[in-house]
């Protein structure tokens, strides 16, 4: 049955581009594709570590393409790794930082290959919604989410995009998401929230009163959330089926 709302409020990383698989979870797949001794627990520290890292410095600048940021993310977190793991000596240095710049590539090129496919897929699925809906962004990004979005070409589909970096608000604060609501026009209950995150994104919609679609798939860690929501979908595609 069809959703009856007006606008539609989509979160971007782990929902767009992954297809609701949480950021860290997409890259530690990969890593694993190519580093068979990576400790699950030392990624983990490692990849909160540099995301808090990037949040508070800024190493990633507004014209940064998706590809740069992520080459600057891995070459972080590669980094980070090599001290953890106490490779300090001079040979050992050097081989490292040869493996470091192999797994660098390999890292980002498949991790890229992989965002690129599943923005390939949503694209087709936002298509079809611009035609019922205006449609706008809200995300925690690092302030060059323009630029990410001009590199894959969906500039066009929304109205506005809100980002962390710029209002100086983050999810899960409500606040950026009442910025978002106040550009459509709309009230509460005409809109519904999209996201992969429940604590980011369904949790502010629901105190907010706006309705709310849970893109459940992978979240980081197995973090503890709600087994059910009453619009839970396990892919993209599936925002067809309740909104159109």
């Amino acid at each position: 049955m069809k959703l009856s709302v007006k606008s539609l409020l989509f979160d971007y990383g782990g929902t767009i581009d992954t297809n609701g698989v949480h950021w860290g979870e997409a890259l530690w797949d990969i890593y694993c594709l190519y580093d068979n001794g990576l400790s699950r627990d030392i990624f983990s520290d490692v990849y909160v570590k540099i995301e808090q890292k990037l949040g508070s410095q800024s190493l990633i600048l507004p014209n940064h393409t998706f590809r740069e940021t992520l080459e600057i993310k891995v070459r972080l977190q590669l980094e980070e790794l090599r001290v953890l793991r106490n490779q300090v000596t001079t040979i050992k240095s050097g081989l490292q930082k040869q493996t470091n710049l192999n797994l660098l590539k390999q890292v980002t090129e498949t991790c890229y290959e992989n965002t690129h496919r599943c923005i390939r897929s949503a694209s087709e699925v936002l298509d079809q919604l611009k035609e019922c809906y205006p449609m706008y962004l809200v995300s925690n990004f690092y302030g060059n989410l323009r630029e990410v979005l001009h590199e894959f070409n969906l500039t066009h589909y929304f109205q506005a995009v809100i980002e962390s970096a710029e209002v100086g608000f983050r999810k899960p604060d409500p606040e950026i998401f009442r910025l978002a609501i106040e550009k459509t026009g709309c009230k509460p209950e005409e809109i519904v929230i999209i996201g992969d995150s429940y604590k980011n994104d369904i949790q502010p919609a629901n105190q907010l009163g706006c309705r709310s679609i849970w893109l459940k798939v992978k979240g980081w860690n197995n973090e503890a959330e709600p087994v059910e929501h009453p619009l839970t979908i396990d892919d993209f595609s599936k925002l067809r089926t309740i909104l159109l």
